[in-house]
């Protein structure tokens, strides 16, 4: 809970307090004109003409003055024993402080203070901000035993997470899967005031086991940004220099033989150039001969040099740093990077740099950890669906994996291949609630430095990609996110700085239609009216300087 949230907590409950006991007040004062200040007050009026017609103008006014001290006095006195009386324990000196303050703070008879409390409509911001000051100032009245039972430990503050919030997430979530077909989903939303929203919807697999908010979901190219993080904490540290070649840290033979048009460029790419996307590196999950490399050998393991010798293997796309196209080899490279600099394993330095600051502990990589249950079973469907059925390594396991003619359940088989080739470059897995905590972290404050994160969000050449991060535009807020995609599961991560709000959703389909982008822009929709429904302020919109982008699109992570 933020302070502003501790303190919204206690301006609630004092004016709840007040509101219930002067209420009781006026319920039990009617059966005693001694105690009814408004009875008092009429019988004062009528007599006044009586007693004294023929008084001069000074002497009405001097007679009126006096009349309307000593109303005030009844008004304060009865204010006093009536909150007295009803609080959890006889304090009268603390009661006339506060109401006196308030009396001094904003002007008003303690007359017009009992009929504004409870009245409808009794809490302005005026009398919020004077009453939560007065009762602040007059706390040293009370001994820390009262102060507790006026606000007890054990009752929560409330949050913006509710369960109308939740409950319309949810159906949102339902209708999407009926939409686009996929078997189930998983959503966490991270709130303003510290409080999460987290729901799950559909079937984790083909037998309809209900899909968790505790399942963990392969996010695929979303590792990209964490890896980028890690990076640039070492770059924080002095450790790596972000324009330095990758040979500084991998060696001179690190990979040879990267050649076009006669250069050799593997000993000029840049830990910039594999960060965002211009080093040249062709995209493996796009290129059907790795579909077929993969597809025979499901059962073993890809080691990351692997990966790098593909690629070095199919030579530069263009001429590095000229040019800006989506790869995951980058940052599969940039894992060997952080593993040779520091002599831990990546998967070791997730933890301590990204995961624990984060308050994250259900995030793992794979394959040399994995989290404590599987994955849900993973779908594919069309025309991905079509290509899969044609791979031979496929074959002894193709009768079981079809679904239908459209859908391929990819969780029969081996899983080696699947859970190993992304490795730093897209293959973590997490609950969601994790991830929307992580993007929250990586650029809040919590894990960068703001210049590294200004850094974080240089952009590549023609493109609002930056060093593994796109930057947005949604629902008229900026954002930081990342899709991911790989055959069985389709994910979606943002965080929007103007407003706090992290999101982070998976899904066992891909590709699915409507997109993840355009689900997770629904909840920000539902999302930000929660929070102007309940008093909170926010910014404007269309202020930003980022590009939007099509909610059926993340831009980035459709696969690998």
């Amino acid at each position: 809970m933020t302070l502003k949230g501790t303190m919204l907590y206690l301006l609630k409950r004092i004016s709840i307090l007040s509101v219930i006991l002067l209420i009781l007040a006026s319920c039990g004062g009617s059966t005693s004109s001694s105690e009814t200040p408004a009875e008092t007050s009429e019988e004062t009026t009528e007599e006044a003409p009586v007693e004294a017609p023929e008084d001069t103008p000074e002497e009405t006014t001097a007679s009126t003055a006096v009349e309307s001290q000593v109303d005030e006095g009844e008004w304060r006195d009865n204010l006093i024993q009536v909150l007295a009386s009803s609080m959890p324990f006889e304090k009268p000196d603390f009661v006339a402080c506060v109401i006196d303050n308030v009396h001094g703070d904003i002007g008003v008879g303690f007359d017009e203070m009992y009929e504004k409390i409870i009245s409808d409509d009794p809490t302005t911001e005026e009398w919020k901000e004077s009453f939560f000051a007065s009762y602040y100032d007059c706390s040293s009245l009370l001994t820390q035993e009262e102060i507790a039972q006026l606000f007890p430990e054990d009752e929560e503050p409330p949050t913006l997470a509710t369960d109308e919030l939740a409950n319309e997430i949810s159906e949102r979530l339902q209708v999407w899967l009926l939409a686009n077909g996929a078997p189930g989903s998983s959503v966490s939303v991270l709130l303003p005031d510290g409080s999460q929203v987290n729901v799950a919807e559909g079937a984790r697999d083909r037998i309809g086991t209900p899909a968790s908010v505790d399942d963990y979901w392969r996010i695929a190219s979303i590792s990209k940004p964490i890896t980028s993080a890690v990076v640039l904490k070492l770059v924080e540290q002095g450790a790596i220099g972000i324009d330095e070649p990758v040979m500084t840290y991998l060696g001179s033979d690190w990979a040879t033989g990267y050649v076009l048009d006669g250069i050799d460029y593997a000993p000029l790419i840049t830990i910039r150039q594999i960060l965002n996307h211009t080093d040249g590196f062709p995209e493996y999950a796009f290129d059907p001969g790795f579909y077929l490399l993969a597809s025979s050998r499901l059962d073993v393991v890809f080691e990351p040099q692997e990966i790098v010798d593909w690629a070095f293997g199919r030579g530069p796309q263009y001429v590095p740093g000229t040019e800006y196209a989506y790869n995951t080899v980058g940052h599969v490279v940039a894992g060997l990077v952080i593993e040779a600099v520091t002599g831990s394993q990546a998967h070791e330095l997730i933890r301590e740099y990204i995961t624990i600051p984060a308050n994250a502990p259900d995030m793992y990589l794979p394959p040399k950890e994995f989290p404590p249950s599987m994955v849900p079973s993973m779908f594919v469907q069309g025309e991905l669906a079509t290509l899969i059925s044609f791979l031979p390594g496929l074959a002894p396991y193709l009768e079981e994996a079809r679904i239908s003619e459209e859908v391929i359940d990819l969780s029969v088989g081996p899983q080696e291949v699947l859970s190993s080739v992304g490795w730093t470059g897209g293959g973590v897995e997490a609950q969601m609630d994790d991830l929307a905590r992580v993007f929250k972290a990586m650029f809040d404050g919590t894990i960068l430095k703001p210049e590294t994160i200004e850094l974080f969000s240089e952009k590549a050449i023609g493109t609002s990609y930056a060093l593994g991060i796109q930057l947005s535009e949604r629902v008229g807020y900026a954002t930081y996110e990342h899709g991911g995609g790989v055959p069985g599961f389709r994910s979606h991560a943002r965080y929007f700085p103007d407003l706090d709000i992290s999101i982070a959703l998976s899904t066992n389909m891909i590709p699915v239609d409507p997109d993840v982008g355009s689900i997770a822009d629904e909840i920000t929709e539902i999302v930000i009216r929660h929070l102007q429904e309940n008093g909170w302020e926010l910014p404007e919109p269309n202020t930003s300087d980022a590009e939007p982008l099509p909610a059926e699109s993340t831009n980035t992570g459709e696969v690998g």
